[in-house]
């Protein structure tokens, strides 16, 4: 089958890299990149400049889409600093692409598959793990609004206006861009730091373990769960466990001397992560089998060849 697909926050940072893989699929015939801002000259899919608020008018009339990767939304920490954007972009949002889906299913009488990126934020109880049948439980504005996105999504899902998947991703490392200081992600920036021989401070204690994973497994399951048939409505993406001591360690076999890696815990992003779960599990480990890395060292081994540092 060529699929038709259109993903939202296509010019972020995992959008494109989501975007970039669909079109470089066989079965997919055209990939439209939704977001606000341009992207690059060049991308793989068919750029299409809008906010979410103007999804009907922005897409081509006669466009019907087979799958969506829904990624846009706006960040843990500006959530926490402007919740009313955040309800604006994670909640309003998904609600304005539920109702061009639904219009898709009306037209086609098929609903289109619809991915919601969702994040390890929709928990708040801690614990060592937490697997999809784990109850959320969110104590931000992001993992708030997440949570609502999911339920509208599982809703929808019930009335079959779409065929809908929702998929919680860990801290995805190792980001190469950041607009701001390091926050819950801050594991790429102390790798990427160490790597270039710098010291980093951490803004959590050394030992605070964090549910992280690769970039590329996070994209991988993304596509998987766009186009290939899903186990359950809600999946998981595992996760490795990490802190900065952690990653320090991990990352000093890749440098030329020992990275020095300090702390100082700073309380907003303590607050974001209270009550996280240190590991995402799977109930369904088959379907994410060979997508996901046994370690740290391994997601940095394939960052060090691919960018060719040392």
């Amino acid at each position: 089958m060529n699929h038709r697909v259109l993903v939202t926050g296509a010019s972020g940072f995992l959008g494109a890299r989501i975007a970039a893989a669909l079109a470089a699929e066989p079965m997919v015939a055209e990939v439209l990149g939704l977001d606000r801002a341009e992207p690059p000259p060049g991308v793989p899919w068919r750029p299409v400049v809008a906010g979410l608020n103007r999804l009907g008018d922005a897409l081509p009339r006669d466009w019907v889409a087979d799958a969506v990767v829904h990624g846009a939304a706006l960040t843990s920490q500006a959530s926490e600093a402007d919740p009313d954007a955040a309800y604006a972009v994670n909640v309003e949002g998904t609600r304005a692409v539920l109702g061009r889906c639904q219009a898709w299913a009306e037209r086609t009488g098929r609903p289109p598959r619809l991915v919601l990126l969702s994040s390890v934020s929709v928990f708040g109880g801690g614990g060592e793990a937490a697997d999809e049948a784990t109850p959320p439980d969110p104590r931000t504005t992001y993992g708030t609004t997440k949570l609502i996105a999911e339920r509208l999504v599982l809703d929808a899902t019930r009335r079959g206006a779409v065929d809908g998947v929702v998929l919680r991703l860990p801290i995805s490392t190792i980001r190469t861009e950041r607009s701001g200081k390091p926050g819950a992600g801050f594991v790429s920036d102390l790798i990427l730091q160490a790597l270039r021989g710098e010291p980093f401070t951490a803004p959590l204690p050394l030992d605070h373990r964090l549910p992280v994973g690769s970039v590329a497994s996070s994209v991988a399951l993304a596509v998987r769960a766009a186009l290939h048939a899903a186990p359950g409505r809600v999946l998981h993406a595992p996760s490795l466990t990490v802190s900065a001591a952690s990653a320090r360690d991990d990352v000093a076999r890749f440098c030329a001397a020992n990275p020095v890696v300090t702390a100082a815990p700073d309380p907003l992003v303590d607050r974001l992560v209270a009550g996280w779960p240190k590991r995402l599990s799977t109930l369904y480990p088959g379907w994410s089998a060979r997508l996901t890395e046994l370690s740290l060292a391994e997601v940095i081994r394939r960052h060090v060849a691919a960018h060719a540092v040392a």
